[in-house]
């Protein structure tokens, strides 16, 4: 949250830029300026951005508001300078509804260009602007360019280059015929041959930000394939076999300096903290920090406020839970037996019964 600034909020999604879009806009003054022309077309240039960027926000609104229709959440709407992003709190299992939700975003582009058109033509006929910055009427150059952003962003969109739309929608196709695990790996490759693609068309055309959508391209396509497989190699197994029963806890009674003696004497950096014997909540190691360098080392455990991490049944699927944990809000989450505290589940100890499991052949307890 910190790298980025909270513009507005809609329907409760919260719309933010990072700090990397300066970059973009340092980029355009200079184009400009370097080019010989002055400080009206500076303006006009960082005018058309904000524009596009607006046509950005309400393609990615598209999919967010698609997705709570299926009953998913989105965290938040990002701004980069490549684009934007809509965090959705999971991507729907199901091929048709993540068909529609990908598709939901180009379509706003689509409307976007026939409400624009049908303005256009209205206003001028089929006279068009070609460069906005040659000063022709503004409703005529502001629907021109309108038509022109929104066409490329739909057909750019539509490009089959997993994670991007088109490959989003290439593989719900193919995950309506296949296991969706083996969709995700073709889908995958693909997108790695078009990241390949744009890096090195950028390279040889002197576009940088072309190379940049090649590499997000390639790591992100990399990383869901990787999510996509753990979570087909953990589904149906049960919370209770993955868990970890050794971990650090202490009561609520306790300061803060004996969990700081604790942690020096090694292990964990979560602290699971109880209240006579019942599960409270959740302490990481800079909630200690904080407080020892406010003074607070003989405060109670209980006086920091605990965050309550949403417990986790036994029973739980915990390619489920693995799902929960790579959203990235909590390190750990209680695993509770009815009101007995029964363990914990996190990342790194879902990698390891991963790799027992492979290594053992899939036969690993």
């Amino acid at each position: 949250m910190a790298s980025a600034l909270r513009l507005f909020s809609f329907r409760d999604i919260q719309v933010r830029v990072h700090w990397t879009f300066l970059l973009l806009i340092g980029w355009i003054v200079f184009s400009v300026l370097s080019g010989g022309q002055g400080f009206r077309e500076v303006l006009v240039g960082i005018v058309l951005v904000l524009v596009v960027f607006t046509c950005v926000v309400l393609h990615e609104f598209g999919h967010a508001l698609t997705a709570r229709h299926f009953g998913v959440n989105t965290r938040n709407i990002t701004l980069y300078p490549i684009g934007g992003v809509a965090s959705l709190e999971r991507m729907p299992e199901e091929p048709k509804q993540e068909f529609l939700i990908t598709l939901a975003g180009p379509l706003v582009n689509l409307a976007i260009v026939l409400l624009a058109g049908t303005v256009h033509l209205l206003l001028a006929g089929l006279r068009f602007v070609q460069d906005p910055f040659e000063g022709g009427p503004m409703l005529l150059t502001l629907s021109s360019f309108l038509i022109v952003v929104n066409a490329m962003l739909f057909l750019f969109n539509l490009i089959p280059a997993f994670p991007m739309d088109g490959g989003r929608i290439l593989r719900s196709l193919l995950a309506m015929a296949m296991p969706r695990t083996r969709a995700t790996r073709i889908a995958a490759n693909i997108g790695r041959l078009f990241a390949l693609g744009f890096m090195a068309y950028g390279l040889f055309n002197g576009q940088p930000f072309l190379v940049l959508i090649g590499v997000f391209v390639l790591l992100a396509a990399s990383g869901e394939a990787r999510l996509v497989s753990t979570q087909a190699a953990l589904h149906g197994i049960p919370a209770s076999r993955v868990m970890r029963t050794l971990f650090w806890r202490m009561d609520a009674g306790a300061t803060v300096q004996q969990a700081v003696d604790e942690l020096l004497a090694g292990g964990d950096k979560d602290l699971i903290v109880q209240d006579r014997g019942a599960y409270l909540g959740v302490l990481h190691e800079s909630d200690l920090m904080k407080a020892l360098q406010e003074g607070r080392a003989q405060a109670r455990l209980s006086d920091l406020r605990p965050k309550a991490a949403p417990p986790v049944n036994p029973d739980a699927d915990i390619g489920q839970v693995y799902l929960q944990l790579m959203q990235g809000k909590w390190n750990i989450l209680p695993v509770l037996d009815g009101e007995r505290l029964a363990g914990i589940v996190e990342l790194e100890n879902l990698s390891e019964f991963i790799q027992v499991r492979e290594a053992t052949g899939g036969a690993g307890s």
